[in-house]
């Protein structure tokens, strides 16, 4: 198929990552479904089915950089247009009866570790590790999904681990845009909106599909002169 890409999507077997995977499959393009437990992978075998040609289930932990080395080593050879960095955590769950572990006051300090390790570590790890891959694609682009809980201007939601490790990444992509604009390759901070997903912590609004069609055209519009910026799924630009 003529424009055909080939794309890199992490945490594929469920949520966001799940929608990604299906929305990218039927606009005709490679997925490579990166996800921690191969185990837990049912909503993906039904995928497989039907897109066997162009979809390729791959083992992926985020949180073990031997992990992302090693997934690297079998994708050596694969040029990749486009990286979604999608996995990540809120925090412990049910969330809100572990909220208070986030909290001032009764902050569990494992947790922000852990949570950092997620949303931040891995993503820029990832972003480290593949990017021979992306400059050998057409598209060069690095995605990563960040929330409007991470903005220091726009937010003030009282959970330390989860919105810190969002403001750190949201940093992260402005300094990963500028080391990477003479390589052309285009880095977008996105938040998907508050969406119906088992990370939710209760009165989401918005159907996964919506925010991944929205997120999509994002990308796609995605230039180097946007390169560094952060949007919501709709693309109205956030505040740092």
């Amino acid at each position: 198929m003529s424009g055909q890409k080939n794309y890199l999507v992490t945490g594929a077997n469920r949520g966001l990552g799940l929608e990604f995977t299906k929305q990218i499959l039927q606009a005709g393009h490679n997925v490579y479904a990166a996800c921690r437990n191969i185990n837990d992978i049912e909503d993906l075998d039904l995928l497989f089915a039907e897109y066997k040609d162009k979809l390729i289930v791959v083992n992926l932990d985020i949180n073990d950089h031997n992990s992302i080395l090693s997934l690297s080593e079998k994708l050596k050879d694969t040029s990749i247009d486009v990286m979604i960095n999608n996995a990540g955590t809120i925090g412990p769950l049910p969330y809100f009866e572990n909220t208070f572990k986030q909290h001032y006051g009764t902050i569990d300090y494992d947790v922000w570790s852990d949570v950092f390790k997620t949303n931040l570590f891995g993503p820029v790890k990832m972003a480290e590790t593949f990017l021979e891959n992306i400059e050998n694609g057409n598209d060069k682009k690095m995605i990563f999904i960040s929330s409007v809980v991470g903005s220091i201007a726009d937010d003030h939601q009282k959970a330390f681990a989860y919105a810190t490790s969002k403001t750190a990444l949201n940093k992260s992509v402005a300094l990963l845009s500028d080391i990477l604009k003479e390589k052309e390759i285009k880095v977008l901070a996105m938040c998907p909106g508050y969406v119906k997903t088992r990370m939710n912590g209760g009165g989401a609004n918005l159907e996964p599909e919506e925010s991944i069609t929205g997120m999509l055209k994002q990308i796609e519009k995605l230039d180097l002169e946007s390169s560094g910026s952060f949007v919501r799924y709709n693309g109205e630009s956030i505040n740092w």
